[in-house]
């Protein structure tokens, strides 16, 4: 008996051994596009791989059938991916409840998982080119290099196209979603997640480079839909970091509507606190220079940019009659607005939303409509914040997977 896994990334390789585990006698093979197994997994938490998390919530996910995806994550949780990589040798530093191998190398984690899959006698091909997948009677015929395999099972494990540039993604027919969609699934309009966001303003170019503790939320339509708090990176093109990054799966999912970004630059002073730090600040520093003023308040380069936003010179001397521009060069410290066009790219992107519609796979990622067939990872339209959510769901959803596949296997 035979199981195909198309994929070899984090769920891919989880997958693999997961079935290897619930049944020794299944044959096994994986077929992977790259030259090199779990490629993208070597780029994730900046070369660190964030393996899990401990504080997973359901708000920790995005997806259409949230009680599917705590139903997987719960089933293998942060706990068993924990004792997982033990297992393997690997040792973990638990930072704050964010898990990394104690070796800070995402290498640590892809070579243990494929040191693994090659100790259970694993089959991998390397730099496959599957042309067509379709379901032949009770099979799976998998067309490779003209080369035709066949299999009791299929998973499909092929990522998304997150973090991968337009000239090294597999296009056309050949892409999972294609493979999924051409064996009958649904595919939500895959767009990029984690990722920074475009910004229209041109002022961007002048604080490019700057690095602010600050409070942003994301207004649709006039209102306020998702807040995030962290370091915000400003670029040229607009507003990246973490909690930039965390919102970016709004701004692909409300591509429509007209979104802006609120900046609190000063979120640990409270409103009437700042009022009375701030009226004190004009009373003192009559006569001063608006360069002088502004000192210490902020960055150099934004404290200019209040400055330009309220038509002060820096050399312009405060006092009654330019006082109303001051003031409000002041209250764009606590809400300056930016208008947002869109995300970052794919290749810039961690994760993406879209892909196959989880309501066409049950609770153990079988699918509903091809017998014998399960989709995990990022093949399914679920994405997570950042800190370890999307790699936990990878482990989780390809275990789950992988493991059901080899029982069922054992049982036909």
């Amino acid at each position: 008996m035979k199981i195909a896994i198309i994929g070899c990334g984090a769920s891919g390789m989880m997958a693999a051994i997961a079935a290897h585990q619930s049944n020794y006698k299944v044959d096994i093979t994986i077929f992977e596009h790259n030259e090199e197994p779990g490629k993208k997994l070597l780029s994730t938490g900046n070369g660190k791989c964030n393996i899990t998390n401990r504080d997973i919530l359901t708000d920790c996910y995005h997806s259409d059938d949230s009680d599917l995806v705590m139903r997987i994550i719960h089933e293998f949780d942060a706990d068993s991916t924990i004792n997982f990589f033990m297992n393997q040798g690997v040792l973990l530093s638990d930072k704050q409840g964010y898990i990394y191998p104690l070796s800070e190398q995402a290498t640590t984690v892809r070579d243990c998982l494929y040191n693994a899959i090659t100790e259970a006698g694993i089959k991998v091909i390397l730099g496959s080119d599957i042309s067509s997948v379709c379901k032949s009677g009770n099979s799976f015929v998998i067309v490779d290099r003209d080369q035709k395999y066949i299999f009791d099972k299929l998973i499909l494990a092929c990522g998304s196209y997150a973090g991968i540039t337009k000239k090294n993604r597999i296009t056309g027919d050949r892409d999972g979603y294609s493979l999924a969609y051409h064996l009958g699934h649904k595919i939500n309009p895959v767009k990029s997640a984690l990722t920074a966001l475009v910004c229209s303003e041109a002022f961007f170019k002048d604080i490019a480079g700057v690095r602010a503790n600050a409070a942003i939320a994301l207004v649709a339509n006039n209102a306020v839909i998702a807040t995030e708090l962290g370091e915000v990176q400003f670029t040229d093109y607009g507003l990246s970091g973490i909690p930039s990054m965390q919102l970016a799966y709004l701004v692909s999912k409300y591509a429509n509507r007209k979104l802006e970004v609120l900046i609190d630059l000063l979120p640990g002073v409270d409103e009437e606190t700042y009022c009375n730090m701030m009226q004190m600040r004009i009373i003192s520093k009559r006569g001063v220079s608006a360069s002088h003023f502004f000192t210490g308040l902020l960055n150099s380069k934004l404290n200019s940019l209040l400055m330009k936003l309220a038509d002060i010179d820096e050399d312009e001397l405060l006092n009654e009659e330019n006082e109303d521009k001051f003031i409000y060069a002041l209250s764009l410290a606590r809400a300056l607005k930016v208008t947002v066009k869109g995300t970052k790219s794919f290749e810039h992107a961690q994760v993406c939303i879209g892909g196959v519609d989880v309501s066409e796979v049950d609770n153990k990622l079988r699918s509903k409509i091809v017998p014998g067939l399960f989709i995990v990872g990022e093949m399914l339209d679920v994405d997570g914040r950042c800190g370890g959510y999307n790699l936990q769901w990878a482990w989780a959803s390809g275990y789950i997977a992988g493991y059901a596949a080899g029982l069922e296997v054992n049982n036909d």
